[in-house]
């Protein structure tokens, strides 16, 4: 950002509005943005393509928005990301105006920037709702599978066969099973429908991803301690808890087709 030749700063709706004389000829206006706007780029390639941004309201007849600066690429994330100094920047369009007409254009077309980063957020669409299985639905799925040997599988969880079966037969009894069959029966579920060797690869790459985030934000107890977290579940191989991960994710998928 231009740090001379300031002809106005002030505050609109908590935002700071810088407005610049660039030479004699053109002025320019910066306004800021939040990390909870509706960003007018693209958090993966920066750019101004797929984003609910809309440029042209934004816009006005004496002020066209040229550009977004101070939009940080984090290398760990591979993402861009919003700084104090992220501002949408608008040019005047027509040069050597009066520098008290410039100021009213510039005034008015950070009213609209606003308005746009404003907006909602719109999340992606999907086709329905995603469905995260509960406890009871995922040894329900387990069980039902015929390819699943209730033998096999008494052996495994110390459940009596006899039990398994009923299980089988009346899914509708897990709702009143006892917490520990539960717990046995979930653990054969991911055992059975998740791949361990894909999810140890997903564990240690997310130990490069979030070591790496942990290192960036030592200082920074709000976004150090959650991401601690994960990284101790990736480094004692909770895969268990890795591959709800997974299972939310494919319901997120599952959702858009």
């Amino acid at each position: 950002m231009q740090k001379q030749d300031m002809i106005y700063e002030d505050f609109m709706e908590d935002r700071a509005i810088k407005m610049f004389k660039d030479d004699e000829l053109n002025y320019s206006v910066y306004v800021q943005v939040f990390t909870t706007d509706n960003l007018p780029f693209s958090p993966i390639t920066g750019d101004k393509k797929h984003i609910f941004f809309d440029y042209d309201p934004a816009a006005t007849d004496g002020v066209a928005i040229s550009d977004v600066c101070g939009n940080k690429f984090n290398q760990v994330t591979q993402k861009y990301e919003v700084t104090d100094h992220t501002y949408v920047v608008g040019k005047v369009v027509k040069q050597s105006l009066p520098e008290d007409k410039a100021l009213l254009l510039m005034k008015k077309a950070a009213h609209n920037i606003i308005s746009e980063l404003n907006k909602p957020v719109l999340m992606s669409k999907m086709k329905r709702r995603p469905h995260i299985m509960n406890d009871v639905e995922r040894c329900t799925q387990l069980l039902t599978d015929e390819s699943v040997d209730l033998g096999t599988l008494s052996k495994e969880t110390g459940i009596a066969e006899d039990t398994l079966l009923s299980y089988r037969d009346q899914p509708d009894l897990l709702k009143n099973a006892y917490h520990i069959e539960l717990k046995k029966l979930v653990a054969k579920y991911f055992e059975v429908f998740f791949n361990r060797n894909e999810i140890e690869r997903f564990r240690f790459m997310l130990i490069d991803i979030v070591g790496a985030y942990l290192k960036e934000n030592k200082d920074n107890p709000a976004v150090y301690d959650p991401a601690y977290e994960l990284y101790m579940m990736c480094q004692v191989g909770d895969w268990h808890g890795l591959a709800k991960m997974e299972e939310t994710w494919r319901a997120m998928y599952a959702a858009r087709e």
